[in-house]
């Protein structure tokens, strides 16, 4: 016997013994070969055991008294398998003494019927319903994705088996709601995460006396819709569900957590793995995409079984068609008046209970949870401002990469930051021996002789590199609006402010001593027309930082009082935006010479402008 694989707690000698009195008599164990599979939540063995003589087995060994529930569950549930006892495998095998963390325990075995490819062709044909979904949903390549029948007869199969009526039990006579929800645990740490949830969130006022709430909405529910009892499997969960995608059967396993109870706890369990896995991911990260979570979770609350009567095109929204569908086709008790409002009592009390699990998204959790209280709370129509989708629009839609928001004592690190991400970009763009674009009131940090990023700017012109820049021009009107968040302006008289003018005029000097040096290389323009951000575009990276109307000495005084938007390059709609704004402005604009050689007719302009205002008419 050859085992392949380890257990956390117990040594490969026991579990030889194991699968020993399992098969000893019915083939020798020489050329038996063992692949051990993952515990997974119980601690117990799976063993996958393959042997020239036997089509291949699992083994499942544990806790004697678990192992005798699992067979009994199983059963109860699929009924006995004829091939095993044709090869004298059915049964319970034991009980066995073993060593389990350094103590002896008796633990027992049962065998199941390997399910998956016998060759290496048929090992792709086989998987968990994930696995199966995954490849409906995500796969690139259309063709080799399975087929929108093939995925509905899945479902179909699926519904079948978990509706399937088994030692029913119970009255005809009415029952409280709360007889056929299972409990929530609260005290075993949901209350715990439902609070941790609200202090995080204090906006979603879903989560506010959350336990209460649940309480004392069920408990109104004196005569439930759906009277229901029947052996469940427990754990319908994707894990749990093996589909064969060439011949669109499903086969489900493992029976450990059956037990009697409401049909719909089955159903919401499988019905919230379908509702993750149909929630796209944020492109390039593990997280879900919460927008497209606001728009399934919608969809999947209709009023309508079916999810309406229109055809969808978007997959993630057929899934839940289809199964919907194969549910209502499989599930009578579901068409009953009131059923679908109950079946969302199973859908939130499952919800509730993954709060505890390890391998969730708990903020998609928390919103779902929201979205169920407020339809089971009478409200017909979800409000979309329980979740804000602005975070992971701007880096998904826009490719934002980085926010920039200075506050009252942060001004100067926030303000070391971009400046030290846009000198990054920039020295990509030396190396690249790129042009690099910006639009901008002054100029100053980039052209003046003692700017923040003069120095980047040469280095990128001496390397081969160019720089196009636009900025005011200082004898137009909009100058004159700029000037007034300089200069608090008495009785309309509007001016040029001599701080913005300084700083204009040391960046088109500076300009000139590059132009000087790299003619060919660098340009600077003035616009005819205003904009409201400083706009840096480079090979790379894109900065964006819009311009607000107040006080600008204050920002003299903070360096940084706005906020800045940085871009990846590569962002369809925001680098398209940029590109044109920096485009129009480009081509709206005039060679600096235009202050020597028009200077009078502007002047005249922006003189003309500001009379209209002007009580004395001096300018």
């Amino acid at each position: 016997m050859h085992i392949s694989g380890k257990h956390a707690t117990i040594a490969n000698g026991d579990i030889r013994f194991v699968i020993t009195q399992v098969l000893r008599r019915r083939l020798g164990l020489e050329e038996l070969s063992v692949r051990l599979f993952d515990t997974g939540f119980s601690g117990a063995v799976s063993a996958l055991c393959s042997h020239k003589d036997l089509d291949q087995v699992v083994i499942k060994a544990g806790p004697s008294e678990d192992i005798e529930r699992e067979h009994a569950n199983r059963l109860d549930y699929v009924g006995e398998d004829p091939w095993l006892r044709e090869h004298g495998l059915e049964g319970i095998h034991g009980p066995m003494e073993i060593d389990f963390d350094s103590r002896r325990v008796r633990w027992s075995a049962i065998v199941y019927r390997y399910i998956g490819g016998r060759t290496f062709t048929e090992l792709a044909h086989f998987g968990d319903f994930e696995k199966f979904l995954n490849e409906y949903l995500w796969d690139a390549d259309r063709d080799a994705a399975p087929a929108d029948d093939s995925v509905s007869e899945c479902f179909r199969e699926t519904a079948k088996i978990l509706g399937k009526e088994r030692q029913l039990g119970g009255s005809a006579q009415a029952r409280p709601l709360s007889d056929f929800v299972p409990p929530v645990p609260w005290e075993s740490g949901v209350s715990a995460v439902i609070s941790t949830a609200q202090s995080f969130c204090p906006e979603l006022d879903e989560l506010r006396g959350f336990m209460e709430w649940w309480e004392h909405w069920i408990a109104q529910v004196t005569v439930a819709p759906v009277l229901d009892d029947r052996q469940l499997h427990g754990d319908a969960r994707f894990a749990n569900i093996i589909v064969d995608r060439v011949h669109s059967t499903v086969e489900i396993i493992d029976f450990a957590n059956g037990r009697h109870g409401h049909v719909f706890e089955d159903f919401a369990r499988f019905e919230l793995d379908l509702l993750f896995k149909a929630v796209p991911k944020v492109e390039g990260t593990d997280e879900i995409d919460r927008a497209r979570l606001l728009q399934i979770v919608s969809y999947l609350l209709k009023d309508e079984l079916n999810l309406g009567s229109e055809p969808v095109e978007d997959r993630s929204l057929k899934c839940l068609k289809l199964w919907r569908q194969a549910m209502a086709q499989a599930l009578s008790l579901i068409l009953q008046p009131g059923a679908l409002v109950m079946y969302r009592w199973f859908l939130l009390r499952e919800c509730l209970r993954r709060t505890l699990w390890t391998n969730v998204d708990k903020p998609a959790l928390i919103y779902v949870i929201c979205a169920l209280r407020q339809r089971l709370s009478g409200q017909s129509v979800l409000d979309f401002s329980l979740v804000s989708t602005a975070p992971q629009t701007l880096v998904s839609t826009l490719n934002c990469r980085a926010v920039y928001v200075p506050t009252r004592g942060s001004e100067s690190l926030v303000n070391k930051a971009r400046n030290d991400a846009k000198k990054a970009a920039l020295a990509v763009d030396r190396e690249r021996i790129s042009t690099v674009r910006l639009m901008a009131e002054t100029g100053y940090s980039y052209l003046c002789t003692r700017g923040e990023f003069r120095s980047e700017v040469r280095s990128l012109l001496e390397q081969g590199g160019s720089f196009r820049a636009v900025i005011y021009n200082p004898l137009l009107p909009e100058y004159l609006g700029l000037s007034a968040s300089y200069d608090r302006i008495e009785d309309w008289q509007y001016g040029r402010s001599e701080v913005l003018k300084q700083k204009t005029m040391e960046s088109i000097r500076g300009y000139g001593l590059l132009r000087e040096e790299f003619p060919q290389r660098i340009e600077l323009r003035l616009a005819r027309f205003g904009f409201d951000a400083t706009v840096l575009l480079t090979s790379e990276t894109l900065f964006y930082e819009p311009y607000f109307r107040t006080p600008r000495l204050e920002r003299e005084r903070y360096l940084f009082d706005s906020f800045e938007l940085e871009f990846g390059a590569s962002g369809a709609h925001s680098g398209r935006l940029l590109d044109e704004t920096f485009d129009f402005v480009w081509r709206n604009s005039d060679d600096v010479s235009i202050l020597d050689t028009d200077a009078d007719a502007l002047k005249r302009v922006s003189r003309s402008f500001a009379d209209l205002w002007s009580h004395d008419g001096d300018r």
